[in-house]
C-alpha cells in the first residue's frame, strides 16, 4: 500500500511540475513563521489586545487601577535600564558635534514642530459632551496623543537596528539614543505640558512628577545599576536581549488592554467614528514625512556625511512608544481618556516604522541626497579645518563665470 501510494504521489502533476521546476516553489523556502512572529511580536500583541478589549472588556476594566499600571510602568523601565548601553558614550563623544545635533532635532525641532502644527488643528472635546466646532478632526484626546507621542525621544532599539540595516554610524545611534532616552524623561512632560490644558498640568504638577520618578527614574536607575554591579549580568542580558525586548513590549500591551478595555466599558471609545480613524492615520503620515524633512534638512545643512545622515534621518525621526505609555498613565483624569490618548501612539509607532523601512536601502547608497552634495560638502570641511581654502569652495575647475 505504501509503495502504491508513493507511486501516485510521484506520478501526480504537481509533484512532477514542482520536481520539474524547482525555482518556481523557492519562495517557500526558508520561511519561518516564529521568526516572522518574533521579529513582529509588539505589532503582533497589539492587534490581540485591542481584539480581546473589544471583545470582552470586563477583566481589563476590572484591573484599570493607577497602581496596577505603574507597577507594569515600572517594570518595563526596569528592562529598560538593562538594555542602556552607556558604555558606548565615551566612543560617541569623538563625534560630539554629530551627537549634539541629533540629540537638539530628537528632543526639540522634531517634538515641537509637529506638535505645534497639530495643535492649530480643529478637534472638539465631545468626551466631555462638548462640540463647539463646525469641523473637527475627532476628539481632543487624539491631538493630545499625537503630541504626546512627538514630544518623547527617540527609540532604543527599533532605531538602532535600522541604522545598523542602512549602513550608518551605529555608535553614534546608540549614544545618541541613551542620551534622549535619559534626558527625555524630564523634557516630555515638559514639552507636553505646552499643547495640554495648562491649568490642570500645573495643578497636578507634582503628583505626575512623583509618579514618573517612581515609575520611570528609579526603575531604570535600578536596571542600570544591577548591571554595573553584577559583572555577569551583561553577558546574560546579551544572551537573552530578544527576550527581554518581547516582555517590554508584552508590558505596553497590557497598558493598552487595560486603558482599552476601561473605555470600552465607560463607553467613550465609541464616540470615534470611522473618518476619525482615517483623519487619524493622515495626520500621523503626513506629521512623520514632515520630521524626515526636517532631519533631511539638518543633515544637509551640517553637511553631514553618510552614516551620520543615517542616524539623523532614521533614528531621530522615530519617536519611542514606552516613554509614551508610562507618561501617560500617569496623567491625571481630568486631561482626557487616556485610552484615547494612548490610541494614536501605538499607531504611529508601527506607522513610523513601516515608512523608514523603504529608506534603508537607498541609504545604504545615498541615493536620498542629490550628487553635487557629497563633494560640496567635503570642501565644506576642508575650510572648517583650513580656513584659507576657502577660495576652493565654489572651484569647479572651469571658467570663473
Amino acid at each position: 500500500r505504501v509503495r502504491g501510494l508513493s507511486l501516485k504521489i510521484q506520478q501526480h502533476p504537481m509533484y512532477l511540475y514542482s520536481m520539474a521546476c524547482p525555482v518556481k516553489m523557492s519562495w517557500l523556502e526558508g520561511f519561518n513563521l516564529k521568526e516572522l512572529f518574533l521579529k513582529h511580536f509588539l505589532i503582533i500583541t497589539e492587534i490581540f489586545a485591542v481584539i480581546i478589549a473589544i471583545v470582552w472588556p470586563l477583566p481589563g476594566s476590572k484591573l484599570s487601577h493607577p497602581t496596577i499600571s505603574l507597577v507594569i510602568v515600572a517594570i518595563i523601565f526596569l528592562f529598560t535600564g538593562f538594555k542602556l548601553r552607556t558604555d558606548e558614550l565615551r566612543s560617541g563623544v569623538k563625534s560630539l558635534d554629530v551627537v549634539l545635533v541629533c540629540c537638539i532635532s530628537s528632543l526639540f525641532i522634531t517634538s515641537l514642530v509637529p506638535s505645534y502644527i497639530v495643535h492649530t488643528l480643529p478637534f472638539d472635546d465631545r468626551v466631555k459632551g462638548v462640540n463647539d466646532t463646525s469641523f473637527s478632526f475627532g476628539p481632543l484626546e487624539l491631538k493630545l496623543g499625537i503630541s504626546l507621542f512627538y514630544c518623547a525621544p527617540a527609540t532604543i532599539a527599533t532605531g538602532i537596528v535600522m541604522v545598523t540595516g542602512a549602513e550608518g554610524d551605529v555608535v553614534t545611534a546608540v549614544a545618541v539614543s541613551t542620551i534622549t532616552n535619559l534626558v527625555g524623561c524630564f523634557t516630555t512632560p515638559l514639552l507636553f505640558s505646552l499643547f495640554a490644558d495648562a491649568d490642570t498640568m500645573a495643578q497636578d504638577s507634582l503628583k505626575i512628577l512623583m509618579k514618573l520618578g517612581l515609575s520611570l527614574l528609579l526603575p531604570m536607575t535600578i536596571g542600570k545599576l544591577l548591571t554595573v554591579v553584577i559583572p555577569k549580568s551583561k553577558a546574560v542580558i546579551a544572551e537573552h536581549k530578544r527576550k527581554i525586548g518581547m516582555l517590554q513590549s508584552l508590558g505596553i500591551c497590557i497598558i493598552l488592554w487595560i486603558k482599552l478595555s476601561s473605555s470600552i466599558k465607560k463607553g467613550t471609545f465609541k464616540l470615534i467614528v470611522a473618518t476619525d480613524m482615517v483623519i487619524l492615520v493622515g495626520i500621523l503620515i503626513a506629521c512623520h514625512f514632515l520630521v524626515l524633512l526636517l532631519n533631511f534638512l539638518i543633515s544637509i545643512s551640517c553637511c553631514f556625511k553618510r552614516e551620520q545622515a543615517s542616524v539623523i534621518l532614521i533614528l531621530c525621526s522615530q519617536k519611542t512608544i514606552v516613554l509614551t505609555a508610562a507618561i501617560a498613565t500617569a496623567l491625571p483624569e481630568n486631561i482626557g481618556d487616556s485610552a484615547l490618548i494612548l490610541l494614536p501612539c501605538f499607531i504611529a509607532h508601527p506607522l513610523q516604522m513601516l515608512i523608514d523601512s523603504f529608506f534603508i536601502q537607498p541609504l545604504q547608497t545615498s541615493n536620498l541626497f542629490p550628487a553635487f552634495l557629497p563633494e560640496f560638502c567635503e570642501r565644506c570641511r576642508e575650510v572648517k579645518h583650513d580656513p584659507q581654502s576657502h577660495r576652493r569652495l565654489f572651484d569647479t575647475g572651469q571658467s570663473p563665470n
